[in-house]
């Protein structure tokens, strides 16, 4: 199928709304309203999900990979991608201006989901076209979609706090592992072909998602809070007790 203006469209649609969705949804208890005065910088944040979504090509075209070698290699090169995409943000959020500082673990959690929205929308214009315009086909698109864009918020936001600590190393084995984990329960679906069942493919789509949403349920509630310094938490907690106090 061509790659046109709509078939594309579709496909930056389907990788990038979950992307903003999770970082919209993630950073959103940090900025105005709900805090005095914004805790990030702009220009970082949108800067870092660009940067992500440039790797995310490159990131796609090494998956595609995976289908043209036996099944030992395929599985041999995933890991070193999966690896190699951790160590990407690594090597990024370890760079002066953002080793020990708070708003690195936001940054972090940006230069992930930037990196999962463009590697869907490449995976989609180079090898899954027909899909778009299938039901199951897209349903199963959407999923592995939400997967990247949860999965790479976990571990952007896992190494990006652990830079802000000082403890870069301990964080970004972290990371690795969860991703070789949620790759586990992934692998069926990059590497399906046309003799596994929709069912399977599902069930394997499904439960990666559920591992990953598990996951961020602790960077949500845990990492990004204490990512804090203490006096800003204390500042955040008096004014919800404010906000509660001129509710009731």
């Amino acid at each position: 199928m061509a790659v046109t203006q709509i078939n594309f469209g579709v496909a930056l649609i389907l990788g990038i709304a979950p992307a903003l969705g999770f970082l919209w949804w993630s950073i959103r208890r940090f900025d105005i309203p709900f805090t005095q005065y914004r805790l990030f910088d702009d220009r970082k944040l949108f800067g870092s999900f660009a940067v992500g979504m440039i790797f995310g090509v490159l990131v796609s075209y090494l998956r595609l990979l995976i289908g043209g070698v036996d099944f030992v290699s395929s599985i041999l090169i995933f890991l070193a991608i999966l690896l190699t995409e951790e160590l990407f943000k690594f090597v990024y959020l370890n760079r002066r201006g953002y080793r020990e500082r708070f708003d690195t673990t936001f940054y972090g959690l940006a230069l992930g989901v930037g990196s999962s929205s463009t590697a869907v929308v490449a995976t989609v214009v180079w090898t899954a076209l027909p899909q778009l315009y299938q039901v199951v086909g897209f349903m199963v698109l959407v999923l592995y979609s939400v997967n990247l864009a949860v999965i790479n918020a976990d571990t952007g936001a896992l190494i990006g706090f652990g830079a802000s600590r000082g403890d870069l190393w301990r964080s970004f084995a972290k990371a690795v592992g969860i991703r070789y984990a949620h790759g586990a329960l992934l692998f069926v679906f990059l590497a399906a072909g046309p003799y596994v069942p929709d069912v399977l493919v599902f069930v394997t789509l499904a439960t990666a998602l559920a591992f990953a949403l598990l996951v961020y349920h602790y960077v949500y509630t845990t990492v990004l809070p204490a990512t804090l310094p203490e006096e800003v938490q204390r500042e955040m907690r008096r004014e919800k007790r404010r906000a509660r106090g001129v509710k009731e």
